[in-house]
């Protein structure tokens, strides 16, 4: 029988914040806001409005590669929302 896979356990990072180490990719829709740092390995999907002429982010949430990489069924459900979208 297969061993479970269980996510790692990491010591809190102390430091600097991977959005201040690099510039993301970033793509805008009408509707969401995405930021993809390719050497953190995260993903933020976010929605987004604009005030007094400045793209506010609301309500973000991160993806995380190795999340999906411990969890081939999150990543397959994730691969199948995006073969969806074509």
């Amino acid at each position: 029988m297969p061993k479970p896979v269980v996510a790692r356990k990491l010591p809190p990072y102390r430091g600097q914040p991977y959005w201040e180490r690099e510039k993301p990719q970033e793509v805008k829709t009408g509707r969401i806001w995405l930021s993809y740092y390719p050497g953190a390995g995260k993903l933020q999907i976010a929605g987004y409005f604009t005030k007094d002429g400045e793209d506010v982010r609301t309500k973000v949430v991160t993806l995380n590669q190795e999340d999906l990489t411990l969890h081939p069924a999150a990543k397959a459900l994730l691969s199948d929302f995006l073969t969806a979208a074509e």
